[in-house]
């Protein structure tokens, strides 16, 4: 995107607003990048299954699929934990066997669990070594009390 790409107004309600934002601080993007990502990501979604897609096409879609999915699993790990950690546990085994992860490349799947596994590292959790296409487990420390 440039500085010469036509501007557009548009109206928001506030909730809408406050949802873009968080949404592009936790992709960190601006607010625009968020919004141009979003929309178009959803023409990419529209596509016509039976309309051959072109090559570049395939790759956009492949590229915002990977940051979608590296989406998904940030939340849902925030919320098992969050779960979790309401009713007593100190680890918690994230399961994704549902986003059939066993098609990525090895770089590719490094990458969908970067941002999670950053944050987790952020504030304090440690993880397994074991994690796989199926999920992976992570755990607060064992810390005693000071």
């Amino acid at each position: 995107m440039s500085r010469e790409d036509p501007q557009f107004r548009i109206r928001l309600p506030a909730e809408l607003k406050e949802k873009i934002e968080e949404s592009a601080k936790d992709n960190n993007r601006s607010l625009n990048a968020e919004i141009v990502f979003r929309l178009d990501a959803s023409f990419l979604n529209e596509l016509n299954p039976d309309e051959l897609l072109s090559a570049e096409d395939a790759l956009l879609l492949v590229g915002k699929a990977k940051e979608e999915l590296s989406g998904i699993i940030f939340k849902r790990t925030f919320n098992e934990i969050n779960k979790k950690v309401r009713i007593g546990h100190t680890s918690f085994h994230i399961s994704l066997s549902d986003l059939e992860l066993d098609g990525l490349s090895d770089d590719d799947f490094v990458m969908v669990f970067q941002k999670t596994f950053q944050r987790l590292k952020d504030l304090g959790y440690t993880l397994w070594d074991t994690w796989t296409v199926d999920g992976f487990t992570a755990e607060i420390p064992n810390k005693k009390p000071t």
